[in-house]
Protein backbone atom coordinates (compact mmCIF):
# COMPACT_ATOMS: atom_id res chain seq x y z
CA UNK A 1 0.00 0.00 0.00
CA UNK A 2 2.82 2.40 0.90
CA UNK A 3 4.60 1.70 -2.39
CA UNK A 4 1.47 2.52 -4.40
CA UNK A 5 1.19 5.82 -2.53
CA UNK A 6 4.88 6.55 -3.24
CA UNK A 7 4.46 5.81 -6.95
CA UNK A 8 1.39 8.03 -7.16
CA UNK A 9 3.19 10.83 -5.30
CA UNK A 10 6.22 10.63 -7.59
CA UNK A 11 4.00 10.57 -10.69
CA UNK A 12 2.08 13.63 -9.51
CA UNK A 13 5.33 15.49 -8.72
CA UNK A 14 6.81 14.73 -12.16
CA UNK A 15 3.59 15.79 -13.91
CA UNK A 16 3.53 19.12 -12.06
CA UNK A 17 7.23 19.73 -12.75
CA UNK A 18 6.79 19.12 -16.50
CA UNK A 19 3.73 21.37 -16.56
CA UNK A 20 5.68 24.24 -14.96
CA UNK A 21 8.65 23.88 -17.32
CA UNK A 22 6.45 23.44 -20.37
CA UNK A 23 4.42 26.56 -19.72
CA UNK A 24 4.51 28.98 -22.63
CA UNK A 25 5.10 32.69 -22.42
CA UNK A 26 2.31 35.07 -23.20
CA UNK A 27 1.73 38.79 -23.39
CA UNK A 28 1.41 39.08 -19.62
CA UNK A 29 5.15 38.24 -19.46
CA UNK A 30 5.97 41.42 -21.37
CA UNK A 31 6.55 44.14 -18.76
CA UNK A 32 6.66 47.83 -19.64
CA UNK A 33 8.13 50.38 -17.23
CA UNK A 34 8.30 54.09 -17.94
CA UNK A 35 10.02 56.95 -16.19
CA UNK A 36 10.05 60.63 -16.99
CA UNK A 37 13.71 61.56 -17.28
CA UNK A 38 13.54 65.31 -17.88
CA UNK A 39 11.09 67.78 -19.31
CA UNK A 40 9.04 65.89 -21.88
CA UNK A 41 11.37 62.90 -22.28
CA UNK A 42 10.13 59.44 -21.29
CA UNK A 43 12.38 56.40 -20.89
CA UNK A 44 10.69 53.06 -21.65
CA UNK A 45 12.09 49.68 -20.63
CA UNK A 46 10.41 46.56 -22.00
CA UNK A 47 11.35 43.24 -20.36
CA UNK A 48 10.50 39.65 -21.31
CA UNK A 49 9.80 38.12 -17.89
CA UNK A 50 9.71 34.54 -19.14
CA UNK A 51 12.41 31.95 -19.68
CA UNK A 52 11.22 31.44 -23.26
CA UNK A 53 12.11 33.62 -26.21
CA UNK A 54 9.39 35.75 -27.78
CA UNK A 55 9.61 37.08 -31.33
CA UNK A 56 7.53 39.52 -33.33
CA UNK A 57 6.63 41.39 -30.12
CA UNK A 58 4.19 44.10 -31.16
CA UNK A 59 2.45 46.93 -29.30
CA UNK A 60 -0.67 48.96 -29.96
CA UNK A 61 0.60 52.35 -31.14
CA UNK A 62 -2.71 53.97 -32.02
CA UNK A 63 -2.37 57.59 -30.94
CA UNK A 64 1.35 57.37 -30.17
CA UNK A 65 3.34 60.45 -31.19
CA UNK A 66 6.83 61.47 -30.25
CA UNK A 67 8.17 64.93 -31.06
CA UNK A 68 11.64 63.40 -31.46
CA UNK A 69 12.42 60.26 -33.47
CA UNK A 70 12.40 56.90 -31.70
CA UNK A 71 15.19 54.52 -32.70
CA UNK A 72 13.42 52.23 -35.22
CA UNK A 73 15.89 49.42 -34.49
CA UNK A 74 14.40 49.28 -30.97
CA UNK A 75 10.79 50.37 -31.51
CA UNK A 76 9.18 51.00 -34.89
CA UNK A 77 6.24 53.28 -35.66
CA UNK A 78 4.01 50.26 -36.23
CA UNK A 79 4.83 49.00 -32.70
CA UNK A 80 7.32 46.24 -33.51
CA UNK A 81 9.97 45.74 -30.81
CA UNK A 82 13.60 45.17 -31.90
CA UNK A 83 12.50 44.63 -35.49
CA UNK A 84 10.71 41.40 -34.56
CA UNK A 85 13.95 39.61 -33.76
CA UNK A 86 14.23 37.21 -30.80
CA UNK A 87 13.50 38.84 -27.45
CA UNK A 88 15.19 36.35 -25.17
CA UNK A 89 14.04 35.37 -21.71
CA UNK A 90 14.65 38.13 -19.15
CA UNK A 91 16.10 40.41 -21.85
CA UNK A 92 15.24 44.12 -21.78
CA UNK A 93 15.02 46.73 -24.52
CA UNK A 94 15.04 50.46 -23.83
CA UNK A 95 13.98 53.46 -25.89
CA UNK A 96 13.00 57.07 -25.30
CA UNK A 97 10.28 59.29 -26.69
CA UNK A 98 9.26 62.90 -26.22
CA UNK A 99 5.69 63.79 -25.35
CA UNK A 100 3.78 66.09 -23.01
CA UNK A 101 1.98 63.05 -21.60
CA UNK A 102 2.81 59.42 -20.97
CA UNK A 103 1.64 56.91 -23.58
CA UNK A 104 0.48 53.50 -22.36
CA UNK A 105 2.26 50.80 -24.38
CA UNK A 106 0.10 47.68 -24.53
CA UNK A 107 1.51 44.49 -26.09
CA UNK A 108 -0.92 43.02 -28.62
CA UNK A 109 0.94 40.05 -30.11
CA UNK A 110 4.05 37.88 -30.00
CA UNK A 111 5.24 34.44 -30.98
CA UNK A 112 6.76 32.11 -28.38
CA UNK A 113 9.80 29.94 -28.99
CA UNK A 114 10.50 27.64 -26.07
CA UNK A 115 12.43 24.40 -26.15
Amino acid sequence: MASIFNILSITLFIALAFQAYGERCNLSNIEVKQTKTSGLVWNVTVTNNCICTQTEVKFNTKGFKSSTPVDPAIFSQDGLLIQGTPFYGFQSATFTYTSASQFIFTPISSLTECS
